[in-house]
C-alpha cells in the first residue's frame, strides 16, 4: 500500500499509524514489527531532516508478502545519500569520545534483513525488507 507523507517531522504519527494498520492487518508478529517501525522512522527522519529544502512529500510503500515486509521511500529532487554504504560506528567507544551522526545508519544496516538503495537524476529511493522468520 502506498501513501505520501509530508516532509515534516509531524508526519510521524501518521507514518507509524499507516504502517501499523498493514503489519496489523497481515498479522505481522512483535518481532518483525519493531524493526520495521524503527527502521521506517530512522530513513523517514533522515530525509526530512538533511533535505529540508526540498519540499516534496516523501512516498512509502509497505508491502507484505509470504509473511516477509518490503518498504520502500522515494524523494525526488535530492542529493544522493546511499545508506547501504557501510558506516564505522565504535559502539563500544565512551560517549564522549563518538562523533555525532551515522549510528542510526548503522543500526538500520543491522536490524534489517535487506536494503538497497537506488539514485537517478535526483530520485532517491530506499528499499528495506525484514523476513518474518
Amino acid at each position: 500500500m502506498y501513501r505520501d507523507f509530508a516532509r515534516d517531522f509531524d508526519s510521524l504519527t501518521a507514518l507509524y499509524q499507516f504502517a501499523e494498520d498493514i503489519l496489523a492487518a497481515n498479522e505481522v508478529g512483535e518481532a518483525v514489527r519493531f524493526p520495521v517501525h524503527l527502521a521506517l522512522e530512522e530513513l523517514f527522519t533522515n530525509m526530512v531532516k538533511y533535505h529540508p529544502d526540498t519540499g516534496g512529500d516523501i512516498g512509502v510503500d509497505v508491502v507484505v508478502d509470504d509473511g516477509a515486509v518490503t518498504v520502500t521511500l522515494t524523494e525526488d529532487d535530492v542529493d544522493e545519500f546511499d545508506v547501504t554504504k557501510p558506516r564505522v560506528v565504535d559502539t563500544s567507544a565512551p560517549l564522549s569520545e563518538r562523533t555525532p551522526g551515522g549510528l542510526g545508519i548503522y543500526l538500520l544496516q543491522n536490524i534489517v534483513d535487506g536494503l538497497e538503495y537506488d539514485y537517478h537524476d535526483r530520485r532517491s529511493s530506499v528499499v528495506f525488507t525484514k523476513e518474518s522468520g
